[in-house]
């Protein structure tokens, strides 16, 4: 008996020796203790910490978080090297991301393989073919530009929080592009999806422990799902989804084959059309998460950056006044400038690009997952290790910013006072093939709207107080601004 219970005893030092193993030629890094390694300190920002291990390791960090470990790429050139790599394309099944497919490997921005490859191929195209990046866009982005400004006079000479109205105006952009449609302002519908979209951003931030112990999800009472937030965030992308499939039935039933109008008619014409290829990957469900996608990725983010940028400027009067000086000597005051107009505001293009640089609001960009054990710089990254681009630090790194912690538009101008559209250390839309598919649209949306706010209006703190801009430290993943009162004064 004492035999058989001291070999008991031997085995299981042994499995949980071989289940704690550190993988060969793992970058270095943290790795502690069996199942829950080490994980991240909620005293201080991802950023603070991964920075400490880059100055330690190096610019390729390994960490186990949970059962689950993360590669740290913490250097531009090192980000594009890692990223340039086909085996660095998938993603990863965490709750967090796989949540938003409903826990499908369907949509385009959290799926792999073959459906990945597939959607994207199909939404770049029929998006250039509704007009995202071309100016024949312009003339709806305009429209909505002359709604916000409508708006945004309701809401001068006294404090308060930027209007909903800037989301609202971004989300109607891709439901025109998707589904021909747009809303007012103050339309319950919009507001209830908007609200959903915005907050489902900030819950799915609170189900990262299930990111780093997936075996702990089927054993999570409700009550600790209630309590991290996924409760809430799965009905808010039930109803979400709910809300794109009415419209989708709706297509269904008034669908012309001679006039596709958008692109979900686009998307139901192809899936008929190939019905019969074994290598399609079209279905009703797998245009639902597309949809959802689009709304979740190209609504907060770039609704988000808009915000930034008004609090920056509200910040930082004497850019705010250089913008403003600049867009008066190109723009006359009844006109609405156009994205024709872009290269004669280069100013206005720094200031918006620096923006992107100082805020980072992907701070990690999105997370991109081992396809297989692939050598990488004389190390050996594991299939299924999930990889992440530390994008806010490559923003921060005095290698590439001559004042990288201050709020400095000259970063993007050349000596000539032209725009340095492409910039070493810059990778705000990420980099390879997973690299943002929206971002000439949040790009022209960001100029448009941003030229037509600052054209009509100036923006500044409430008398006696600063407006902050000072990054939450407990979100880990994304940088979203705080409600912050700002006034809002029509220029005359």
């Amino acid at each position: 008996m004492l035999t058989e219970a001291l070999l008991g005893v031997l085995l299981f030092v042994l499995l949980f020796a071989f289940v704690n193993r550190r993988p060969e030629n793992l970058p270095p890094g943290l790795w502690g203790l069996p199942i829950v390694g080490k994980l991240p300190s909620d005293e201080e920002s991802l950023y603070d910490q991964v920075e400490r291990l880059k100055k330690k390791f190096g610019n390729t960090v390994s960490w186990r978080m949970g059962s689950r470990i993360f590669i740290f790429f913490c250097d531009y050139k090192t980000i594009k090297a890692a990223f340039a790599k086909p085996e660095f394309a998938d993603r990863p099944d965490l709750y967090s991301l796989t949540v938003f497919n409903r826990f499908s490997n369907n949509g385009i921005i959290v799926s792999s393989g073959l459906i990945w490859q597939n959607n994207r191929r199909f939404t770049l195209r029929h998006l250039r073919d509704l007009g995202m990046g071309k100016t024949r866009l312009e003339e709806a982005i305009q429209h909505e530009a002359v709604c916000l400004v409508e708006d945004f006079a309701r809401h001068t000479g006294r404090p308060g929080p930027l209007p909903s109205s800037i989301n609202v105006a971004v989300l109607n952009i891709i439901w025109q592009m998707v589904a021909g449609r747009r809303y007012d302002v103050n339309d319950f519908e919009i507001q209830k999806l908007n609200q959903a979209t915005n907050s489902s951003f900030e819950d799915f931030q609170g189900v990262q422990w299930f990111d780093f112990m997936p075996w702990i999800v089927p054993l999570a009472p409700h009550f600790l799902k209630k309590w991290i937030g996924a409760v809430d965030l799965n009905d808010k992308i039930k109803m979400i989804s709910q809300h794109v499939a009415k419209h989708v039935r709706e297509h269904q039933a008034t669908l012309d084959p001679e006039n596709p109008r958008d692109y979900i008619d686009a998307y139901l014409l192809e899936m008929e059309a190939r019905k019969d290829d074994p290598q399609s990957t079209m279905s009703i469900e797998d245009l639902l998460c597309c949809l959802s996608d689009l709304f979740n990725a190209g609504s907060e983010t770039t609704a988000s950056t808009l915000r930034w940028a008004l609090l920056y400027l509200a910040k930082y009067p004497e850019v705010q006044a250089k913008v403003h000086k600049e867009i008066d000597s190109v723009v006359p005051r009844d006109v609405l400038p156009s994205i024709l107009q872009k290269n004669s505001l280069p100013y206005l293009e720094a200031a918006t690009l620096e923006v992107h640089r100082i805020v980072s609001f992907a701070r990690l960009g999105v997370y991109h997952a081992c396809a297989r054990d692939t050598e990488f710089e004389g190390y050996i990254i594991p299939k299924g290790a999930i990889l992440a681009a530390h994008q806010e630090g490559c923003h921060m790194d005095p290698a590439y910013w001559e004042k990288p912690y201050e709020f400095h538009p000259e970063h993007f101008l050349d000596d000539q006072g032209k725009v340095l559209t492409k910039k070493e250390g810059f990778l705000p839309f990420g980099f390879g093939r997973r690299q943002c598919l929206g971002e000439s649209l949040a790009r022209m949306e960001l100029f448009v709207f941003l030229s037509a706010l600052l054209q009509n209006f100036s923006f500044s703190a409430p008398e006696g107080q600063e407006i902050s801009v000072e990054k939450d430290p407990k979100l880990p993943l994304l940088n979203l601004p705080k409600p912050v009162d700002i006034i809002i004064t029509k220029r005359i």
